[in-house]
């Protein structure tokens, strides 16, 4: 595991292999595919990463990770509705300051071979515009770096 450490020498930061880091967790899955072409999955992680050496919980380490998805058929094998919803536990910063846990909620509606060869799909990105944040580096001045809230995206895909 890469990791960001201080020199001794110089006190400038920099990039080294961490020799002391030690995972313990698990996870599962459920897959359900339902008559009619209804497609649901349900995952959740624990994971526990430590530093040996000063039995610390690793910076930007969420011990719990959910996620929830949900795809409806709308017209055939071409045209799909689907809802993901994630979820993340809460984290230590690099300055050691905690941020809370978050979820969020996309839905997309994409289509497979609508023309031969063509996907299309639509994306709204953070349904129900959640504020949350991510850990940044010691690198930076700031503990954290805000998120985006709802965004939106059009993907057009052609394979030849």
């Amino acid at each position: 595991m890469i990791g960001q450490t201080v020199d001794p020498n110089d006190g400038l930061n920099f990039f080294a292999n961490l020799d002391q880091v030690e995972a313990r967790g698990f996870e599962m899955e459920v897959e359900g595919r339902w008559q009619g072409g209804l497609r649901t999955r349900l995952s959740y992680s624990y994971t526990e990463a430590r530093d040996t050496e000063t039995d610390r919980i690793l910076d930007n380490s969420p011990r719990h990770l959910g996620k929830a998805n949900l795809a409806v058929p709308l017209w055939g094998e071409q045209v799909f509705a689907g809802f993901e919803l994630q979820a993340m536990s809460s984290r230590r910063t690099g300055q050691g300051n905690h941020i809370g846990a978050f979820w969020v909620a996309n839905v997309t509606l994409y289509s497979r071979e609508l023309m031969k060869h063509l996907e299309i799909s639509a994306s709204l990105y953070n349904l129900f515009d959640q504020k949350y944040s991510d850990p940044l580096s010691s690198d930076y001045l700031e503990d954290v770096a805000r998120q985006d809230g709802r965004n939106f995206r059009v993907k057009l895909t052609y394979r030849f």
